[in-house]
């Protein structure tokens, strides 16, 4: 793929679509492809460094731009789409935007409760339906449940409302942007979307899911004039929708053991076969820094982490890449870190 023509394509969209029906204020930025070798920004090849990281938005030569890792032959539309996604966390960077979860606490703390994972693949049915066609009764039984899971599961809830306010109005923004770019697109997206939602297994880890449920929730509340608080406050929109909403009184089924027993087998069984290939790229006690994010995952002491994994080391960081098994102690510092 030449990273060229892949660039002026993708700039030609984001210039045809009209970012003020997307979120007030938002306005395009400048964007960079890359790939493991080289970075093509603004219209130009540069070197590529350390900051050139995943698939997000950076603060690089004194300004704010999206970044993104090109692979394989991405479709030019969808791409541009994903590139507007990531121009609103830059967006959002600018506005003074504090509601960002603290994603390494989340990592070891979130607890993976059958109760409150159920609870949550019943909302999200709700949230599914809802999109379909909108039916008040049915709207306030999902703020009642939510209601519910905010008072018994304080912590695992705010930190999806939290994703949900960030990841969730940037898919949301992209999903409004492929519907401009290209309508039979955005139809296809939104139903994959509903369906991922009520997919016992796609709950875990819960980071995922809340991009989507976010993106969703925020569509029906457009599309039925529901209003919520669109500004750069200090609550999420999820939360402040509950504002007076009285908490769910009745049974909710418990029906995510499966799930999470696959997900915990599953975990188990990259943990034993890290610990046997002994592949060690690091021991000691270290502050880890960083890993993706995006699908970690925390198990029995170890942390599992696609793409990267960032540490402290002497008092320097340090970036290693591919996927790895991390070790940790009791208090959260990385002890060993093996190569998948």
């Amino acid at each position: 793929m030449n990273l060229e023509t892949l660039y002026h394509q993708i700039k030609g969209y984001i210039d045809s679509v009209e970012f003020s029906r997307l979120w007030e204020g938002f306005a395009p930025l400048k964007f960079a492809l890359y790939t493991d070798t080289e970075c093509y920004f603004h219209g130009r090849y540069i070197p590529k460094t350390d900051a050139f990281l995943g698939n997000t938005a950076i603060s690089f030569e004194g300004e704010m731009i999206a970044i993104w890792l090109v692979s394989g032959d991405p479709d030019p539309v969808v791409l541009a789409s994903k590139l507007i996604h990531e121009m609103f966390h830059g967006f959002q960077r600018l506005q003074g935007e504090s509601r960002f979860p603290d994603e390494m606490e989340a990592l070891f703390r979130y607890k993976h409760d059958e109760g409150n994972l159920s609870a949550k693949l019943e909302e999200n049915r709700l949230i599914a339906g809802l999109t379909e066609q909108f039916d008040p009764p049915a709207f306030q039984r999902l703020l009642k449940m939510r209601k519910y899971r905010s008072d018994r599961f304080p912590y695992e809830f705010h930190y999806e409302a939290c994703t949900e306010q960030i990841e969730g109005t940037a898919q949301y923004v992209e999903l409004k942007a492929l519907e401009q770019l290209s309508p039979a697109l955005f139809v296809k997206e939104t139903e994959r979307l509903k369906s991922r939602i009520v997919t016992e297994s796609n709950l875990l880890p819960v980071r995922i899911i809340c991009y989507d449920v976010g993106a969703l929730l925020l569509l029906l509340l457009e599309k039925n004039g529901v209003a919520y608080d669109k500004s750069f406050g200090c609550t999420p929109f999820a939360e402040g929708l509950l504002a007076g909403a009285e908490e769910y009184r009745g049974d909710i089924p418990l029906t995510m053991k499966e799930a999470m027993e696959g997900y915990f087998r599953k975990a188990e069984d990259t943990i034993r076969e890290g610990l046997l290939k002994n592949d060690l790229a690091a021991e000691g006690e270290f502050d880890l820094l960083g890993v993706n994010v995006y699908n970690a995952v925390y198990h029995r002491g170890y942390v599992i982490s696609t793409f990267f994994v960032m540490f402290a080391e002497g008092g320097e960081q340090r970036v290693e890449y591919g996927d790895f098994l991390i070790e940790t102690n009791e208090k959260k510092k990385m002890t060993r870190l093996f190569r998948l």
